[in-house]
């Protein structure tokens, strides 16, 4: 679905928080992606989503053709929930549904949309304007959308932060439904989220990219001490 060849990114340029990075997303899959804190995983995420653009790639390809990360079509394709989302405060989460429907040029199913607003235990606010819910709430506006669009990339970073057990256990549920539309690149600090719904993790180690594919019998605080020794 989506092919990186070599890709740098940089604040400094003598400095990149990734050096010649080369990664891949296949369709329908998910994919945790995994560093320690300052690794350089929300960068990333900023970049494929098309705002941090100190970058270069020699290749970006989308569906066996050539795309940039800004680009219109490629935009209407992912959608991100972020960390820590500031904006649209003074609107409510209907008005937030019809604007994002606007955006994408693409109608939310109603009925998958009242799946995800049950399951998430939202019902009751969504005419509450976003500034005013919790910080759990806030995020399941962000993450009921993202889901609700059903787009070929659904990027999330941290996306359980916030969340108490019911709402963590929902999404736990949703991610692996989404593979019927399309693929998820997560990241987070809870190893139990890679083991319980990853195909396979993107490790981020000091500059450098590497893919390790998902086992059954896989023990993610385990084997991240060897990957993070591997890259030393």
């Amino acid at each position: 679905m989506l092919n990186i060849k070599n890709l740098s990114i940089w604040y400094k340029k003598e400095k990149n928080i990734i050096d010649n990075g080369n990664f891949s997303i296949n369709s329908n899959c998910i994919i945790g992606l995994l560093g320690i804190n300052g690794a350089g995983k929300t960068t990333l995420m900023n970049t494929i989503s098309g705002i941090h653009t100190k970058f270069e790639a020699e290749e970006i390809n989308s569906n066996g053709k050539e795309v940039s990360f800004s680009q219109d079509e490629f935009r209407r394709m992912r959608y991100t929930v972020f960390t820590d989302e500031q904006a649209f405060k003074y609107w409510t989460f209907a008005e937030y549904k019809n604007y994002i429907e606007k955006v994408y040029k693409k109608k939310m199913e109603k009925e998958y949309l009242q799946y995800l607003v049950e399951g998430f235990q939202f019902g009751d606010y969504q005419n509450q304007y976003i500034q005013n819910l919790s910080t759990g709430n806030k995020k399941k506006v962000f993450l009921i959308a993202g889901f609700a669009l059903q787009l070929p990339l659904l990027i999330l970073d941290e996306p359980l932060d916030g969340l108490d057990f019911a709402a963590a256990e929902f999404l736990y549920q949703l991610l692996p439904q989404h593979k019927k539309y399309g693929s998820v690149l997560m990241s987070s600090h809870i190893a139990e989220s890679f083991e319980r719904t990853c195909d396979k993790i993107l490790l981020l180690n000091q500059g450098k990219l590497t893919t390790k594919m998902v086992s059954d019998n896989m023990d993610i605080r385990k084997d991240l001490k060897e990957w993070l020794h591997e890259g030393k």
